[in-house]
């Protein structure tokens, strides 16, 4: 029997098996790049700030005494208030001390006039002891009284002085310029050495200290941005290890409108925690802070040159560390870690793990994966896009509503 499948038959059979099977395979699914906002990675140069926490203090902080001993006649001062340098504060009871200075005052005449007759005394014996008409004896005499009544006389003047200035304690004034405290004592109060001693405080709030605790690696830091050794000895003459500006907070976490300058660092590091005291000195013209007031310290330690730097909004943290997602040339997607250095205002420093011109998502991370395409636009070019995609969904939302009520 003749074979029925010849090789034009056999021929025949293929293509129509190829045929039917080409029929039911799917077309190749178009991928759509999903669309991704993207940054370039750039370099700048990025400071390196301190931050630390840090009390107001009074530039001066006096303490007014009684000198002498008194009774409390006048409180001339509103508590709280601001002062004058030389401003009376109290006036203590002086009828005492006003006695002895008139009678002192007396004294005083009548050792001049002691003095004005022994030199009358002199100067009319003089041309007799020249004319041998007067003795050795008498003429030295007269010489003797007349050194006595100069030293007396100077010694009730330095009594006199001494009583005036005691009288001039019982008007008490304010040593500075500043703010006054709470008054110590009332109007009728024994002060003094047999009484109360301290009446109030007077403080200087401006200028005003701020002073916060630094480690030994930020001293560390911040002496490395001294590259001269000029600059280091100019430092340490002016008593302060560190230089620079600091930035300080308000109350309400705003950014006081002053910079401060670093007047005085400790020069030595306390051992139980491994830091050591800097005090700066702000301008407080409107006396805006006030002593013992807790406030956010910044200051500049050192500054990485050519730095990578990338947004915060770039970065994500898991388990294995941080990292980005980078759209290479040819529009794929890497996830990559990274090596953060710092992170600051300027966005986060990268250490290793990117290059300057490489582009990171920072909007729509979450829509692509490692190894996906994606379509690298600006966020301007995003919203426009974005823009035209929500209006042509909403064309075809209103058609379809418009079919539903004609059926």
């Amino acid at each position: 029997m003749a074979n029925i499948f010849t090789p034009t038959r056999l021929t025949l059979a293929i293509i129509i098996a190829a045929a039917t099977l080409s029929g039911c395979e799917k077309p190749t699914p178009k991928i759509t790049p999903k669309m991704v906002v993207v940054e370039q990675v750039n370099t700048a140069t990025v400071p390196l700030y301190g931050n630390y926490i840090g009390v107001t203090k009074a530039s001066l902080d006096v303490e007014v005494r009684a000198r002498v001993n008194g009774f409390v006649e006048d409180k001339s001062f509103i508590e709280g208030s601001a002062v004058k340098s030389g401003a009376v504060l109290y006036r203590i009871d002086n009828r005492p001390y006003l006695a002895v200075v008139n009678r002192l005052k007396a004294n005083v005449e009548s050792q001049q006039s002691v003095l004005d007759k022994s030199r009358r005394d002199v100067e009319r014996l003089k041309p007799l002891y020249e004319q041998d008409a007067a003795s050795q004896l008498d003429f030295d005499n007269a010489l003797s009284l007349l050194s006595q009544a100069r030293s007396s006389l100077a010694a009730s003047k330095a009594e006199l002085e001494e009583a005036e200035l005691e009288l001039s304690y019982t008007e008490i004034r304010s040593p500075i310029s500043g703010l006054v405290s709470r008054s110590e004592v009332d109007i009728g109060a024994l002060v003094g050495s047999s009484g109360q001693s301290l009446l109030t405080r007077v403080k200087q709030v401006d200028p005003i200290y701020v002073t916060f605790n630094m480690s030994a690696l930020d001293y560390l830091n911040a002496r490395r941005r001294m590259t001269s050794y000029s600059d280091k000895k100019e430092a340490e003459a002016e008593g302060k290890a560190v230089e620079g500006f600091v930035s300080i907070t308000l109350p309400d976490n705003s950014e006081y409108r002053y910079l401060g300058d670093v007047r005085f660092t400790d020069p030595s590091v306390n051992p139980e925690t491994g830091t050591f005291q800097v005090r700066a000195e702000l301008p407080n013209p409107d006396k805006e802070l006030l002593p013992g007031q807790y406030t956010n310290v910044r200051i500049k330690l050192n500054e990485v040159r050519n730095a990578i730097v990338i947004p915060h909004k770039a970065t994500q943290v898991e388990q294995g560390g941080v990292y980005v997602m980078v759209v290479l040339p040819n529009n794929k997607v890497e996830r990559r870690f990274i090596v953060i250095e710092h992170q600051g205002k300027m966005g986060v420093v990268v250490k290793s793990g990117l290059k300057a011109g490489e582009l990171v998502i920072t909007e729509g991370m979450h829509r692509v994966r490692h190894g996906q395409l994606a379509e690298p636009l600006t966020a301007e070019q995003y919203l426009k896009k974005d823009d035209i995609k929500q209006k042509e969904q909403a064309l075809k939302q209103q058609a379809l509503e418009q079919e539903q009520e004609q059926k």
